[in-house]
């Protein structure tokens, strides 16, 4: 899902379309009872639109 690009920063890699540009959002998703709220940032692939999903580990229970 990710490779490295000439300076060792790894780079995205659509898995359905191998599609190399991305458009970034912030997402906020309700946990199951309403009681979390996850904060996500979404990288939306500029060829299929496929969404990939990637958490930030900060929330109530995990204030850092």
């Amino acid at each position: 899902m990710g490779m490295k690009d000439e300076s060792g920063q790894i780079r995205l890699k659509c898995p359905v379309c191998d599609g190399v540009d991305f458009e970034m959002q912030e997402s906020r998703q309700n946990g199951r009872w309403g009681l979390t709220s996850h904060r996500m940032t979404l990288y939306i692939c500029g060829e299929c639109r496929y969404v990939l999903h990637f958490h930030d580990a900060h929330s109530i229970f995990n204030p850092g």
